[in-house]
């Protein structure tokens, strides 16, 4: 019986053996309670799980970098690219996210992922908040603000690269539920690409969209508008101002009333001899041939009456795409509402 028992055993041995030769070599069975111990494997932070830590880190630090070029480069703003470079651009950049959503590793999982989203939301919230805030204009801030590059926030190098972030992550994140789930939820692939599409048309379109002002003299013509760096430019069209006027609140202790309403009855002049009497009021602007006309301003006299107003001209090419992307957004949201009715969402 004892002789059987010892043959056992030494027949095992060879297995025990084999056990221990395939342990991997960052394994340690010399230690003194006979556990294997793992040694040898990095805890570095990289090396551990990717959470919001390593979010926080790497979108701010990103953005820093920015900051970093925008002062390396003089502290002035990004000229964005105009037609058909942006568009381009634009292309190469759904392509590389396409190509880089096929893979399984966890960076690219990581970089699709909810704490990265969030960071990269955050990032943007915060710049974009600032830029509200902030004097947008070098004649209005201060000599600091002007330093640090703050009075041209959205055309400067930080804001680019967290609105590239945040891109990235809506792209790969929206491939990814694709690839998972089909066509199953695809009200969630709806809103993400809707959101995609606002914001990459915003930021790549922002090269071809132009701003620029005009103004207007009562019994004249005028077709020539003025960006903000003094360049000129003609409209396909031409406005003649008949009448300008303002309607005032009374008089208050001899003081003149505030302005309550001011108008602009003008007349479109167009090439083929075709002409058009409309009215430009605040918040009712002109619209012609993509063109958008914004009543901005007046100049009064000294005895109160004027004979001139300001016209700012706005041309986006890029603002059908931005619509296309909010309609997306809003239809996600619908189809979301009638997937998952709020009762069930409510019940226990």
């Amino acid at each position: 019986m004892e002789e059987g028992d010892t043959s056992g055993e030494r027949a095992s041995r060879p297995q025990m053996a084999e056990e221990i030769h395939v342990l991997p070599s960052c394994v340690d069975t010399s230690s003194p309670d006979g556990m294997a111990r793992k040694v040898g494997v990095s805890t570095g932070f990289w090396s551990s799980d990717l959470s919001y830590a390593h979010a926080a880190i790497a979108v701010f630090g990103a953005i820093l970098a920015g900051w970093a070029l925008q002062f390396a480069r003089g502290g002035g703003a990004l000229v964005p690219p105009e037609w058909p470079v942006n568009a381009i651009f634009l292309g190469l950049f759904l392509g590389w996210l396409l190509l880089l959503s096929q893979s399984n590793g966890r960076v690219v999982a990581w970089l699709g992922g909810v704490p990265f989203g969030l960071f990269s939301m955050l990032g943007v919230g915060c710049l974009s908040a600032a830029g509200g805030i902030i004097p947008q204009t070098a004649e209005q801030a201060a000599g600091w603000v002007r330093f640090c590059g703050l009075d041209h926030i959205f055309n400067g190098a930080p804001f680019a690269v967290a609105m590239l972030l945040l891109l990235t992550n809506l792209a790969l994140a929206t491939f990814r539920r694709v690839r998972q789930h089909g066509a199953q939820e695809w009200f969630f692939s709806l809103n993400h690409a809707g959101l995609w599409i606002t914001l990459a048309a915003a930021m790549f379109g922002s090269g071809d969209m132009i701003r620029a002002r005009m103004i207007l003299v009562e019994g004249q013509a005028e077709a020539m508008v003025v960006d903000a760096a003094g360049r000129h430019g003609y409209l396909p069209f031409g406005l003649f101002l008949q009448r300008f006027y303002v309607e005032a609140y009374p008089e208050e202790g001899g003081r003149p009333g505030a302005p309550k309403r001011f108008a602009a009855e003008v007349t479109v002049l167009r090439p083929d001899q075709r002409f058009d009497d409309v009215r430009i009021e605040v918040n009712h602007p002109l619209r012609r041939d993509g063109w958008t006309l914004y009543l901005t301003n007046y100049d009064l006299s000294p005895n109160g009456q004027t004979d001139q107003c300001m016209i700012e001209a706005v041309r986006d090419p890029w603002l059908p795409a931005v619509y296309a992307g909010i309609f997306l957004m809003l239809g996600g949201a619908v189809a979301m509402l009638f997937r998952y009715p709020l009762d069930s969402r409510l019940s226990p």
